[in-house]
């Protein structure tokens, strides 16, 4: 992922200026967030073209993560129109997460 947020202000712009956008947190000691992001890319960005994706690491912005009450990774965030729909921590299913977000994507993209 290239996109990587490193601080609040950068978050509060994005959530003003983004329709969609989905949120991984994760940090570079964890061995499953490092297995899951690429996976997750891949099916955000074959599913969900207009969902833009943005990283961050717990080590480099914990007051980001503590804002957003993010206590477990990896976890993903999903957010349309500014407001937090879907959040996914620890262990969860990459196919319930694109079942999740194909009901909220197809409300704000394809009505």
């Amino acid at each position: 992922m290239q996109n990587t947020i490193t601080s609040i202000a950068q978050f509060e712009t994005i959530k003003e200026k983004e329709t969609a956008f989905a949120l991984y947190i994760t940090d570079n000691t964890c061995n499953v967030g490092e297995n899951v992001g690429p996976k997750l890319e891949k099916m955000l960005n074959d599913n969900f073209p207009k969902l833009a994706i943005y990283q961050t690491y717990t080590s480099e912005t914990p007051d980001l993560s503590g804002q957003l009450s993010v206590f477990a990774i990896p976890t993903v965030l999903i957010y349309f129109e500014g407001k937090q729909y879907i959040q996914k921590s620890r262990a969860f299913s990459l196919d319930e997460l694109q079942g999740e977000i194909d009901r909220y994507y197809q409300m704000v993209f394809e009505v």
